[in-house]
């Protein structure tokens, strides 16, 4: 880390002090847990994953299309026989937000 004239900075060696308050709380749990702080880093999530945090670390909420709004196409890209099969018939028997859905395949499978 450097400071505003491009010199580094150094910070202070705290060794000695967390090792001076682990011997002292050895004995005991020092550290509270609570539900009020999440950590999310490097977590995509919609509002309805979140729980009842009121601090978040690391989530990038992204807010769900409306699809009356927005048409959304899922594509697959189909690179060996039948791979695909499975999620098309789960997809049949879901809900989600996709109007189309297109299968992509090679011209060797027939």
């Amino acid at each position: 880390m450097l400071n505003e004239e491009g010199e580094n900075i150094t910070l202070s060696d705290n060794k000695a002090m967390f090792t001076k308050w682990a011997n002292r709380w050895k004995d005991e749990e020092p550290y509270r847990f609570t539900k009020a702080i999440h950590n999310y880093a490097a977590t995509n999530l919609i509002p309805r994953h979140l729980g009842p945090e009121y601090v978040i670390h690391g989530a990038k909420l992204y807010s769900p299309w409306d699809p009356a709004r927005t048409e959304v196409t899922l594509v697959i890209s189909e690179w060996f026989f039948d791979r695909s099969l499975n999620l098309i018939k789960n997809l049949d028997n879901k809900d989600h937000p996709f109007s189309k859905v297109i299968v992509m395949i090679p011209p060797s499978i027939s």
